[in-house]
């Protein structure tokens, strides 16, 4: 064998070792909760757009996507269970919106983007520092009016932005050593 050749095999099997002993790289619990807030914010936007902007909210809350006044500890067994809800209700949105709307209309990939990539990759990084839901909500909407499932919609949106401005500030109060801001 050559010394060349020998050489590089060498640093390769050295590389090869390096890359094996590098920890995973963690989520930046803050960035990834500020982002899937940049998201929603233009979904909700889009959402307005597509469905008429006077729409009116939904009178009842969304108590799933509550945390505001909570203690932190409530919070914490809130957090991950809301980011599922979220997801699910958002897929329900989009059931709505494809019979609202033929498929070339923009909400459509945009509720796609946010449900498969945003909100997936934001739950596993909230679980990596919260934990994993062990009782996930299902969300439970049944009117089949039209400005209904808007009002609906739009609240879910709206009150996942608060979700998620509430959702920021956990680690900033946590004494858990799971989390790391």
């Amino acid at each position: 064998m050559e010394l060349k050749t020998g050489l590089l095999i060498w640093w390769i099997l050295m590389m090869i070792q390096a890359m094996t002993c590098r920890p995973a790289k963690e989520c930046n619990f803050i960035e990834r909760i500020n982002y899937t807030k940049f998201r929603m914010e233009a979904l909700l936007n889009q959402f307005l757009s597509a469905n008429e902007n006077d729409i009116r909210p939904w009178p009842k809350p969304i108590s799933e996507l509550h945390l505001k006044n909570l203690s932190h500890k409530e919070k914490m067994q809130k957090a991950q269970c809301g980011l599922h809800f979220m997801q699910k209700a958002l897929q329900l949105i989009q059931q709505h919106q494809s019979e609202l709307h033929d498929s070339m209309n923009p909400i459509h990939e945009e509720i796609r983007k946010t449900v498969d990539f945003v909100l997936e990759r934001t739950k596993l990084c909230v679980a990596e520092h919260i934990g994993h839901c062990t009782n996930i909500p299902e969300p439970d909407f049944q009117f089949k009016e039209i400005y209904k499932r808007k009002q609906w919609g739009r609240t879910v949106l709206e009150t996942s932005l608060d979700f998620l401005d509430e959702l920021v500030k956990i680690p900033n109060h946590a004494s858990s050593r799971r989390l790391k801001p």
